[in-house]
């Protein structure tokens, strides 16, 4: 098995050699897990990307074309088992311990009321609605449909005013500088 090239090993693995699948994954084991763990820099979850790209080798293995070079197909498989990790733990919006800051950034009470101050004097530039549709929106976290019914608007409406206001308050900002 060792003097045959991993397409090869692959190609047997893919007709159901569990020798050709031992040898293919001790050959790429170093190169898998080297990849992931540059790319998420946690030892934990390289190594569980590094099982999972192998689960999704075996269930995929009959799409190997025994004709086209092996390491493309390879790590096009281990960049999409990234990618969906990626995706997922963006979906979950997970925070390591390590990641959470645990203090508040404005600790201090003079810059915590200079920003108070600050923010009612910028809120002033807009309407008395347009102020109310940031302030819900941005403070309050409520979601447009719910800003909508209070101010008996369409979502869309809310929306754009929301927009405007914003772009309006950034302007006036950048144009402080």
């Amino acid at each position: 098995m060792q003097d045959l090239s991993d397409g090869e090993l692959m190609g047997l693995y893919a007709n159901g050699s569990q020798s050709a699948f031992e040898e293919l994954f001790r050959r790429c084991e170093g190169r898998a897990y080297g990849y992931f763990l540059r790319r998420v820099r946690c030892e934990a979850r390289a190594r569980d990307l590094y099982q999972d790209l192998f689960l999704r080798l075996h269930r995929f293995r009959h799409t190997y074309d025994p004709g086209r070079p092996f390491e493309p197909w390879f790590f096009h498989i281990a960049h999409r088992v990234l990618v969906d990790d990626w995706r997922r733990r963006h979906r979950l919006a997970e925070v390591g311990l390590e990641e959470a800051c645990l203090e508040s950034p404005a600790a201090d009470p003079e810059r915590s009321a200079a920003a108070v101050h600050e923010s009612a004097r910028q809120l002033e530039r807009l309407s008395p609605e347009e102020a109310r549709i940031l302030v819900d929106a941005k403070v309050r976290g409520l979601d447009y449909a719910e800003i909508a019914a209070a101010l008996s608007k369409s979502v869309a409406a809310v929306k754009q005013t929301a927009s405007r206001s914003l772009r309006r308050l950034r302007m006036a900002h950048a144009g402080a500088d």
